[in-house]
């Protein structure tokens, strides 16, 4: 006598639920939704509702049907074979893929240990390749030994994850929560739709219990309740955690990070925390693509025993596992892995990984509508018929804007795999209408052949980009093919650009610039794009751009000789020269250059004699030295002239009484003079004595670019975020100073 293959209980079934959301999905999302800020939270309430309406009409067309194939087997109710089989092929197609991103992402914490595992592209490629056969002979155990496995991983997310959710408030910072609050600028609609993707990812596994219904003992119970227990366990973790942690990390830090827990955790406690967080974490990780690779092979199994699949996928071995199913697998995933070998091929792996989320999305709509039919044909009463219609709607109407918020790529990759289906349908359906018992034909079996091996072959689609999606220009053709954009600021230049006391570049610009590389990343899709920071002694940006250095100068002066070299965006700071004296300084200079004696002329007569007299700073080919140089010739006043080559060097000069005044722009006048040890010696003038705006300097010609700054800087300047940003460097955002940046700001 055989023995029976070992089943799950509803227990370990809501395990496996959570390992597949969580283990991977919570992970990354607090990096991922950094990417858009805090204001991506808000798609919680959208995307909390939303699956739980989902997991509810699953849990209820569980209670109908019990057939094997889960979401498939729903499909047939309404649509007959090729509802089942449009409904397999695509959920079969997204796991394929995204299991292969899953690995990749624990291959990641993992390099956190041992940092060969991601050395090369080749070594990155076998590591990948290794986990995947790793947690595919794990299977072999079968279900129950997979529930066991999962049982275990999910603690490295339940423990760090549910202690910062509940513990982790009291490291949480307001200021830090509203700095990151919307750093892009974005309306409400469009942080929410923006972070739908993501969060909807985050819940994609809610489907696996029913997936795996035939691997259940007592499926009618055990299904619906591990459906509705393991999504609103994790729509609760997800809104905690998401929350604190960016009240923790700032903004710009956790959009980063390769490991956004474990950097909490260490901010938290210490690096030692942290590193114990991330092995936590790969450890789930790994749990968690173990079970989506049994949900794969079970999948494929049930398609099999439905004659849609070759028989080999149906064959189990004593414990219940589809082994030659899983080899078979594993082996079109290993080629699926060879994307991650080269640069290019990885855009493509990104852009099928995106696709992987409106391939999944679309047998919940096919599988949900079907419940409609199959309440009909069972007779459900009336009052419970409408309220899962009522929710079925919910759910149905979240998944089709969960579609349209991927995008229209993803959903034209969407459509096409849908086609690729039907004809592979064509094919694999038997049109005579056979008993179940026949044998299939090979016609059929030659067909599912060929959707595996379009599997194999999806990984090297090219990812279509028009040229009206992507932006163009030759600093975007240099960003990508280098995978990152160079920032060049003016070292030593507060608040505009300073290095801090942990060597960190900061400033008012540089805080700028971080906004528009992060839409950079957003638009281009290169969300691995890194940031350099090229110090620029003054004068020197100009030259910077002309001979490609830098891609993007943090802070210029908008002038009329600047913009014979270089493009300058709208103004991101009301600038202008001002001037520094000693407290001591003759009473009559200050007053001339204060210009408090309206009714007399500033620079004739007795003043111009004094000011003949003075000896004047001013940092060398500096728009402040042609300024003064104009006005002194103009005038025809024959001050000394002393040009300087920093604002250290200028502040110094009157320090040792070596010239009477300092000319440049005043807000950093204002801050080398407030950092001063002499700061009481000194005194800044109130007064501009040109009205010059400060703007990020580009490449000329590059229309694509400027674009995107001028969009991205006019979003911002109506944003929490752009506050926080303004006040950290010049205090209270004023009525003055908001109807500038109100000016400033190009309609939409």
């Amino acid at each position: 006598m055989t023995d029976q293959p070992r089943k799950m209980n509803v227990v370990q079934l809501t395990f496996i639920v959570s390992v597949n959301m969580m283990g991977s999905g919570i992970i990354m999302l607090p990096a991922n939704m950094a990417q858009v800020g805090a204001i991506s939270l808000l798609s919680w309430l959208v995307t909390a509702i939303g699956s739980l309406a989902i997991a509810w009409g699953f849990a209820e067309a569980g209670l109908l049907n019990q057939r094997a194939g889960g979401m498939a087997a729903y499909a047939e109710e309404a649509y007959g074979k090729d509802g089942y089989f449009q409904v397999f092929f695509l959920y079969f197609l997204s796991i394929a893929i995204a299991n292969v991103a899953v690995a990749s992402s624990a291959l990641g914490y993992l390099a956190a240990f041992v940092p060969a595992l991601t050395a090369s592209p080749l070594t990155t490629c076998l590591g990948v390749i290794g986990l995947l056969w790793l947690t595919t002979l794990a299977n072999f155990g079968g279900p129950k030994i997979t529930g066991r496995i999962g049982a275990i991983t999910v603690w490295g997310v339940i423990l760090p994850v549910g202690f910062i959710s509940i513990a982790g408030w009291f490291w949480f910072h307001s200021d830090t929560f509203a700095a990151a609050w919307n750093p892009k600028g974005l309306r409400i609609m469009e942080g929410m739709g923006s972070s739908i993707s993501l969060t909807l990812w985050a819940f994609l596994g809610m489907e696996s219990a029913v997936q795996n219904s035939s691997a259940v003992e007592n499926p009618k119970r055990d299904v619906p309740l591990a459906c509705m227990f393991g999504t609103l366990g994790a729509a609760v973790i997800y809104i905690l955690s998401t929350a604190v942690i960016q009240g923790i990390v700032p903004n710009a830090e956790l959009a980063r990070s390769t490991g956004p827990f474990g950097l909490a955790f260490a901010r938290m406690f210490n690096p030692v925390v942290g590193s114990v967080v991330m092995g936590l974490a790969a450890m789930a990780c790994v749990g968690s693509l173990l079970g989506w690779q049994f949900t794969l092979a079970q999948t494929a199994r049930d398609a099999s025993e439905s004659q849609m699949f070759p028989a080999v996928f149906g064959k189990v071995n004593r414990s219940g596992a589809p082994v030659a199913g899983m080899v078979i697998m594993a082996l079109v995933q290993s080629v699926m892995a060879l994307s991650t070998i080269s640069p290019n091929l990885s855009e493509q792996f990104a852009a099928l990984v995106n696709l992987a989320v409106v391939t999944n999305v679309i047998p919940y709509v096919i599988s949900l509508s079907a419940l409609f039919v199959m309440m009909r044909n069972v007779g459900t009463a009336i009052t419970k018929y409408r309220l899962n219609a009522t929710i079925a709607v919910v759910a149905l109407a979240y998944s089709v804007f969960a579609i349209y918020a991927s995008g229209k790529d993803a959903v034209m990759g969407g459509m096409l795999v849908l086609a690729i289906g039907y004809a592979i349908y064509g094919f694999a359906a038997n049109r005579t209408g056979p008993s179940p018992s026949a044998p299939r034909t090979a016609a059929s079996s030659a067909a599912a052949a060929i959707a595996i091996g379009l599997l194999a072959l999806a990984a090297f689609m090219p990812h279509p980009v028009h040229a009206d999606q992507r932006p163009q220009g030759a600093t975007f053709a240099r960003i990508e093919q280098s995978g990152t954009i160079r920032m060049g600021y003016l070292s030593d230049a507060p608040p505009y650009a300073y290095k801090d006391a942990g060597g960190h570049v900061t400033g008012y610009t540089v805080a700028l610039c971080q906004k528009i590389a992060d839409q950079i990343r957003s638009e281009t899709g290169l969300t691995t794009l890194k940031t350099q920071w090229v110090p620029l002694a003054p004068g020197d940006d100009t030259h910077a751009l002309r001979e490609n250095r830098v891609d993007l100068v943090c802070g210029v002066l908008d002038t009329l000789t600047n913009r014979q070299s270089m493009s300058v965006s709208i103004p991101v700071y009301p600038g202008g020269i001002g001037a520094v004296l000693r407290t001591d300084a003759p009473a009559g200079l200050r007053e001339i250059l204060s210009g408090e004696h309206p009714s007399h002329a500033v620079w004739r007569a007795s003043p111009a004699q004094l000011l003949s007299r003075q000896t004047v700073s001013v940092i060398a080919d500096s728009p402040a030295q042609r300024w003064l140089a104009a006005k002194l010739g103009e005038l025809r006043i024959s001050a000394t002239v002393a040009p300087v080559t920093s604002m250290q060097a200028g502040l110094q000069r009157l320090i040792d009484r070596q010239s009477n005044v300092f000319f440049a722009d005043r807000a950093l006048l204002v801050a080398v003079a407030h950092d001063s040890p002499a700061a009481s010696d000194l005194v800044v003038l109130d007064r501009r004595f040109t009205s010059v705006s400060v703007a990020i300097g580009m490449a000329r010609g590059d229309d694509d670019l400027r674009l995107l700054v001028d969009r991205t800087l006019s979003r911002l300047y109506g944003s929490p975020a752009f506050v926080a940003v303004y006040e950290q460097s010049f205090g209270k955002l004023d009525a003055d100073a908001t109807a500038f940046f109100r000016r400033a700001a190009l309609p939409e």
